[in-house]
């Protein structure tokens, strides 16, 4: 009996080795969100496969619902590796007690219409957009989802911008779509006068129907959206975030398809050509659009549960 049982103490402790790992460190989570149909768990495998081997742990990656059930799962200290929205982030930062951002996707300066708003009308009335304020309260405006950053975070610090401080209380009702794709069907089928939604699904779908510019008029296009952090948890050991931010900087060199399923992942990482250092600062373009102050902090409190 006690040499089976120490054979069996012997297998695990190879295998422990073999792997690279130590039998008194807990598994790395990994996590990120769910958009659409798609849990990006896939997309995450090759970097976790890569986290096991240069930091000699295994990593366990988790998908969470939405952005608001990730926010509560970071809050309540079940994550060490974060793959997180802008939006998601934003609003984490407001009581962020568990995690440090330590890089995100670069994206060259020249790329075009990257990770962009664009805001949209059908109502022939609307010429411009300096003219939404005056109209608001007969118009019915369509976001994308609560959690979307080009679909909701920057369309309302647009119209802050433009003194539409309150959307629910200054339009006549405000609607949303469920996605990008569904948000543009949905205001071409006359659900609503004005929607805002990220730039791709606009640009793909009037290079696919180029009658859909005869049917909805572009109103604004926003400047490029930072792209949202990868965040590391305060409680990993100084060593082991230097090294996470190590393999994220050179994952396009030594581990293209690594790098290749990440942006895969993210139709707004899809010009990105490196992970870059970054810190909280780098979000502080936020507070100000198209030269105006927002009122940034009064919106995210409309997503904090």
């Amino acid at each position: 009996m006690n040499r089976n049982l120490n054979l069996v103490c012997l297998s695990i402790l190879t295998s422990l080795m073999f792997w690279g790992c130590t039998p008194d460190k807990k598994p790395i989570k990994l996590a990120t969100y769910t958009y659409a149909t798609n849990n990006r768990i896939a997309n995450m495998k090759l970097l976790a496969q890569t986290l096991e081997k240069r930091l000699k742990r295994s990593v366990e990656t988790k998908s969470y619902p939405d952005v608001e059930s990730f926010i509560g799962g970071i809050k309540s200290n079940e994550v060490d590796i974060a793959l997180i929205n802008t939006l998601g982030y934003l609003i984490l930062a407001a009581d962020n007690q568990h995690m440090l951002p330590t890089a995100n996707l670069h994206v060259n300066k020249d790329a075009v219409d990257n990770y962009k708003t664009v805001f949209l009308t059908n109502n022939d009335s609307i010429r411009e957009y300096s003219a939404i304020p005056s109209k608001a309260g007969k118009l019915t405006m369509m976001f994308v989802k609560t959690g979307s950053t080009s679909g909701n975070l920057i369309p309302r610090l647009f119209l802050s911008a433009i003194n539409i401080a309150s959307p629910e209380s200054q339009f006549k009702e405000v609607k949303y779509g469920g996605n990008h794709t569904s948000t543009l069907e949905k205001l071409i089928n006359g659900e609503a006068d004005l929607c805002a939604l990220g730039s791709n699904e606009y640009y793909k779908q009037i290079q696919a129907d180029s009658t859909l510019k005869k049917k909805v008029k572009l109103l604004w296009v926003s400047d490029e959206i930072p792209l949202g952090p990868v965040l590391v948890n305060k409680r990993m050991t100084l060593e082991d975030r230097k090294l996470i931010t190590d393999i994220l900087l050179n994952l396009h060199k030594e581990n293209t398809p690594a790098f290749e399923a990440i942006k895969s992942g993210w139709s707004e990482a899809k010009q990105a050509d490196k992970f870059q250092v970054i810190s909280d600062k780098y979000y502080d373009s936020f507070r100000e659009v198209n030269g105006n102050k927002t009122r940034l902090n009064d919106i995210l409190k409309m997503f904090e549960k």
